[in-house]
């Protein structure tokens, strides 16, 4: 009965309501939809992978951060060893390919083409350096024609994709910095113990610094700070004694004074969230640690030793988290990763990977470290909430007509990451 007593009440209503709307003259409110702001599209980081192959040429893998999917093989060059974004918008990559006297460039997006950029013969390219959008500088370690008592230092045109200049440098170089924005660039010539500065204005060498001017022996690693005030010199010396980092002064071009390192260095790192300067100590299993937000030429020492952190067994690779959590240390002979705590400066964990790691990299979003496993072909994917390794992502085959099913198929070995 409540029920159809409520009936005899609608049904009236929704009459007069239907006569109503009707009318022509009848006023007709309108429900406009309010349409709030989508939410903020998900920006998509990548991890780039440069794969060294010994029996033929070599590759780049793409990795997808979120996904942890392969996206992408490309293939480079015979002897790929290096590679680099093109200045500080990493619109394409360039990947120095030592055994076939090339560099290859490709855009960074879904198939790319490939354009391998030819160097004189003989060149054989070892490293890259680019903090301008319209330059790219190879190190060349072989003897040209061009320059028949040292290496090189090529300048590659990013709109033309050709070399537009080559600098003659000292003997054997490899390490290689170029100041932000575009400035100097400096080359560590490991055959002489020298190294080259370059002024890309001028397109020539301004100045060579020597054991005279108070660089120590064998230069390994080089680091600009952020201001482009300092380079900071990994020398390893001898081997088996302790090594230095010598602090070049750009303003002057001198080395403004030098600091005590571990037995073997090898690898510089600076972290732009504390402004700290990680540097590995192969011979020592260690990694020093330096406050670069206080370098005082003056002082003794010039720059601040904040901790020197017993790691794995040989430490060739550092990375730390973009939001300054942790630091995360590649260790060649022990096969693992430490994870030290950025706060106390101490190791907290090691993670087992592959074989041989020799690079480690963070990603923009700070949840995944990836390391290159050189010995076992693999890239090892480690989740930072919890330190652990979440894939082992395989790099592509030596020889891909190989089938793994009927054989053994040999694989390329990582060599380092470039995350963006």
């Amino acid at each position: 009965m409540r029920f159809l007593r409520r009936t005899t009440v609608i049904v009236p209503v929704l009459l007069i309501l239907l006569f109503e709307l009707g009318c022509g003259n009848q006023y007709r409110p309108i429900a406009n939809p309010i349409v709030s702001p989508g939410g903020q599209p998900q920006t998509t980081h990548f991890a780039y992978v440069l794969n060294y192959n010994p029996s033929g040429g070599g590759s780049n893998t793409k990795i997808d951060v979120s996904g942890d999917t392969n996206l992408q093989v490309v293939t480079t060059g015979l002897g790929s060893v290096m590679q680099a974004f093109q200045g500080g918008n990493a619109g394409a990559m360039f990947v120095a390919n030592r055994d076939s006297d090339t560099v290859s460039e490709f855009t960074l997006v879904a198939s790319p083409t490939v354009i391998n950029i030819g160097l004189y013969p003989g060149s054989r390219p070892v490293n890259l350096a680019s903090t301008s959008s319209s330059s790219v500088y190879v190190v060349n370690s072989g003897i040209t024609s061009l320059c028949p008592t040292g290496g090189s230092l090529s300048s590659i045109s990013t709109a033309s994709l050709v070399v537009t200049n080559t600098a003659c440098v000292g003997t054997s170089p490899g390490p290689v910095v170029q100041q932000p924005s575009g400035g100097y660039v400096y080359v560590a010539n490991q055959g002489d113990n020298t190294i080259s500065i370059y002024n890309p204005v001028s397109q020539s060498i301004v100045a060579t610094l020597t054991s005279a001017n108070g660089l120590h022996q064998n230069p390994v690693y080089m680091v600009a700070s952020t201001d482009g005030l300092y380079v900071f010199v990994v020398a390893q010396g001898n081997g088996s004694s302790a090594g230095s980092l010598d602090i070049i002064y750009t303003q002057t071009n001198t080395v403004a004074a030098s600091v005590s390192l571990g037995v073997g260095p090898t690898f510089g790192y600076l972290d732009t969230y504390y402004n700290r300067l990680y540097v590995t100590n192969t011979g020592g299993n260690s990694v020093t640690v330096f406050d670069v937000s206080n370098v005082v030429l003056t002082a003794n020492p010039a720059i601040p030793t904040l901790a020197t952190i017993q790691v794995g067994s040989g430490p060739v690779s550092v990375t730390s988290l973009p939001n300054g959590l942790s630091v995360y240390v590649a260790n060649s002979f022990s096969n693992d990763v430490s994870v030290v705590n950025s706060s106390n400066l101490s190791e907290v964990a090691r993670i087992p990977v592959g074989r041989t790691p020799v690079f480690v990299a963070s990603e923009p979003t700070s949840t995944k470290v990836y390391s290159a496993n050189a010995g076992s072909g693999t890239i090892s994917i480690i989740q930072t909430a919890n330190n652990t390794v979440t894939l082992a992502l395989p790099a592509p085959q030596q020889d891909p007509n190989c089938n793994p099913q009927t054989s053994t198929c040999p694989l390329q070995q990582p060599q380092m990451i470039l995350t963006q």
